[in-house]
């Protein structure tokens, strides 16, 4: 008779266990318990090592009431994983969703677990070891989540069409069937294959706890389930993040470039037919009589009234497309705009800048120019500010824009008001180009916006 085995179980809240588990020997043997339910397991078992004791027989709980019939009734996939010291990773235990999660039964898994090494997605296998040596190598928790792929069945060959036989005098003739009225979808008369499946593709989130190190490998005891659905939910919702996203860019673009046909037609069209009353209107006054000051003065007030529409029709342009932008560049746009904002509002506006030239697109361009008539305009309505600094600087990476005011700035529940449209615009305008608009404020402390776009090649 061989030599007893003895097992001493610590329970992990007892208080003692700190300073008993330090008397402990590091090359301790790691305790594996597997459950056999079938020869073929059994066999399998006893060829893969020498068991330091074997139970048979059934415990005081049921088959109901036992910890693995729990395991097996839950969904997902509950699993014991060993990692040995030459680094082949084991199934020590595996739950019965094993074969709706992996399509293999659980046994076949705990036999060769290269039935899930062999199902890994090729661009989520590499993370799949990674993770399992971090968790490994410094006793954290194996947190995962990737793909796997399951093989479609190969295409099996349709039975061919029996011709129909001769119908007897009387009976009503049918047609044979032809093969785009069978009811063998996709097949030719003389047989052709199926339509082949699609592999199957799932996301699996895997969290194991606990891992046990020592010098025989590692031990997790963990959970596999299902994530597709929630995973191609999330995907999906990024999608339409996405095209709405390009939608809106797309809008945008629309917009500026009609913003540009009108102004371009106010100033060449309506600019120059202006510009010819009001030469026609000086050769009219120059032949009125001399002694007739009632239509002289008509004249005066005709040309004032021409000049006020020179002037609205310019600012019209101004604000659709201003000219300066495309002439002078960024910088020179900025700084003349502040020259207006601060002829309107009195409100002094300090600017600082790294170049009087950056080397920006059109569409950073008139993107930034919006971002900062936008700015503006929340400083005069809102902010009761009485000093504005801008500051615009170009470096390796990014172009950034900082405008900051001395208001008396806002809290988060005015800044998320349903239509609170403005900074939502500025920071839709800057995400649409791959950039970051940061908004900074607090009651009586004023606000900033920094913009940050990264430089295109």
């Amino acid at each position: 008779m061989s030599a007893p085995s003895f097992v001493l179980h610590i329970a992990p809240d007892a208080t003692c266990a700190p300073e008993v588990v330090a008397q402990l020997s590091p090359k301790l043997a790691t305790l594996v318990h597997r459950y056999i339910s079938d020869a073929d397991s059994l066999n399998a078992a006893l060829n893969e090592r020498e068991w330091s004791a074997i139970l048979y027989g059934r415990n005081e709980l049921d088959d109901t009431g036992t910890p693995h019939s729990f395991l097996d009734s839950m969904p997902g996939m509950a699993c014991q994983l060993y990692l040995d010291k030459d680094g082949a990773l084991n199934f020590l235990y595996v739950s019965e969703g094993c074969m709706d999660l992996l399509g293999v039964t659980s046994p076949e898994l705990e036999q060769h677990p290269q039935l899930l090494l062999d199902r890994l997605h090729p661009d989520d296998r590499e993370t799949f070891y990674r993770s399992m040596r971090q968790s490994s190598s410094q006793a954290t928790p194996w947190n995962w989540e990737g793909r796997i792929v399951l093989k479609a069945s190969r295409p099996t060959l349709s039975p061919p069409l029996v011709e129909q036989p001769a119908m007897r005098p009387g009976h009503q003739e049918t047609q044979p069937l032809s093969p785009s009225s069978s009811r063998f979808a996709g097949e030719r008369e003389n047989g052709s294959l199926r339509e082949p499946q699609v592999d199957e593709i799932k996301w699996l989130n895997l969290r194991a706890k606990h891992p046990v190190s020592n010098i025989q490998g590692t031990v997790w005891n963990g959970f596999m389930v299902n994530i597709t659905q929630n995973k191609q939910t999330a995907i999906e919702i990024k999608r339409s993040r996405q095209r709405l996203r390009e939608l809106s860019s797309h809008i945008e673009s629309i917009k500026e470039e009609e913003r540009m046909r009108i102004a371009r037609e106010i100033h060449d069209d309506i600019g120059v037919l202006l510009t010819a009353l009001k030469m026609d209107l000086a050769w009219l006054s120059q032949r009125l009589p001399k002694d007739n000051a009632a239509l002289h003065e008509k004249t005066l007030d005709m040309a004032n009234l021409l000049d006020t529409a020179g002037k609205s029709a310019n600012n019209l342009v101004h604000s659709l497309r201003p000219g300066f932008l495309d002439c002078f560049g960024i910088v020179a746009a900025i700084e003349i705009e502040a020259r207006e904002f601060t002829k309107r509002t009195g409100i002094p506006c300090k600017i600082s800048k790294s170049s009087d030239n950056l080397d920006v697109s059109d569409t950073q361009s008139i993107t930034l120019f919006r971002v900062f008539q936008e700015t503006l305009n929340n400083i005069m309505k809102h902010a009761a500010a009485s000093q504005v600094q801008v500051q615009i600087c170009e470096n390796a990476t990014s172009l950034e824009l900082i405008v900051t005011d001395n208001g008396k700035g806002f809290d988060n529940p005015a800044r998320n008001k349903p239509r609170s449209f403005g900074l939502r615009g500025i920071q839709e305008r800057i995400g649409q180009l791959g950039g970051k608009a940061t908004i900074t404020s607090k009651p009586g402390a004023g606000t900033q916006i920094a913009v940050r776009l990264p430089l295109q090649e």
